[in-house]
């Protein structure tokens, strides 16, 4: 049994073991990493946009869904529209700037209904709103005069459905379709 002890003793002796990498299994994985960004970074991009035009949509139809209740609860008409400026409705299909106003069914002091702003947004990082230069008037019973569609776009081609369509019906109600627009907006 000694023997054996002995044997093993200098077969392993001055021996120690290697740590790290070696040069070829460094190169491997920066080449695997290379290859993952190369084409992970094209379908981040693509997932950003397509948050983009969700985000963008949502604000479109949270201001819709405010503009119908506000005109229920006020027993008047409120009005989804394009502004310049922040406080009145310009006669505009570009909806970059939006306003949801509304009128008090109380006179001011002058005699004149008090109108106010509810809500004044903006679109962000070249999303582009299309929607009727008139507007979209909610009366005071939560209906629409008539269908109107609205379009959030973003112009790129990733993703291939660049487009969101907000349809508001004459209930008041919304639906919201996804569209191409072939990397192009309206």
């Amino acid at each position: 049994m000694q023997n054996v002890h002995r044997t093993r003793q200098r077969v392993g002796r001055g021996r120690r073991p290697q740590a790290g990498f070696t040069l070829i299994e460094l190169m491997v994985t920066v080449a695997v990493i290379a290859i993952l960004a190369v084409v992970g970074v094209p379908a981040m991009a693509g997932m950003i946009n397509v948050n983009r035009i969700n985000t963008a949509t949502d604000n479109m139809i949270a201001s819709l869904q405010l503009a119908r209740s506000e005109a229920i609860r006020r027993g008047a008409r409120v009005t989804v529209c394009a502004s310049n400026d922040g406080q009145t409705c310009a006669s505009s299909t570009d909806w970059n700037r939006w306003i949801v106003i509304g009128r008090d069914n109380v006179a001011s002091e002058g005699g004149s209904e008090v109108i106010d702003v509810i809500r004044d947004e903006t679109t962000t990082g070249g999303i582009q709103l299309q929607g009727p230069a008139d507007g979209i008037v909610f009366r005071s019973s939560g209906v629409t005069d008539g269908e109107e569609t609205l379009v959030v776009c973003l112009p790129t081609s990733y993703p291939a459905a660049n487009q969101r369509e907000i349809t508001v019906m004459l209930s008041g109600g919304h639906r919201t379709e996804k569209a191409s627009g072939g990397g192009e907006c309206p």
